[in-house]
């Protein structure tokens, strides 16, 4: 199946009691510390891509509350093989946050990924390279903090 022109990312969080975590991943390919991060596939929206794409990084077999967030972002479409078979004038690639609470469920992660961290947000934030993930993760902890999260997609 070929690749969609837009890129997904999805912040994990869980509750550990009064607490909340937040996890980061270690790429594999590129040896930095990120959220779960993918790339729409043909005919799927970007709410199916991101379902797809926790289940799969983290190996879940099970369904888990997913929450969109407003936060959005551009991405060179240089930067992906596809581009070559992308729409003539594709330059930029819209990337698309959600929120997956993994509160109480167990994860293995897949082999695009080295090893993860639950951090608190303080933690997390210094520790993810891209700006992306951290505008995310700020949009998340904010809503977290005001019991404000959206309706999660089905």
């Amino acid at each position: 199946m070929s690749r969609a022109p837009f890129q997904i990312l999805v912040i994990p969080f869980r509750r550990v009691g009064e607490e909340i975590e937040f996890a980061v991943l270690r790429r594999r390919d590129m040896d930095v510390w990120q959220a779960v991060a993918g790339g729409g596939e043909s005919g799927e929206s970007p709410q199916q891509a991101a379902v797809r794409e926790a289940r799969e990084e983290f190996g879940l077999d099970r369904t888990i509350a997913l929450y969109p967030l407003q936060t959005t972002a551009s991405i060179p479409a240089r930067f992906f093989a596809d581009r070559d078979i992308w729409p003539m004038g594709t330059y930029v690639v819209p990337e698309y946050a959600f929120a997956a609470d993994l509160t109480d469920v167990e994860i293995k992660l897949s082999h695009e990924h080295t090893a993860v961290q639950w951090l608190d947000y303080k933690a997390a934030s210094e520790l993810l390279r891209f700006d992306s993930n951290r505008t995310a993760l700020n949009e998340l902890h904010e809503r977290l903090l005001a019991t404000d999260l959206p309706q999660p997609v089905q």
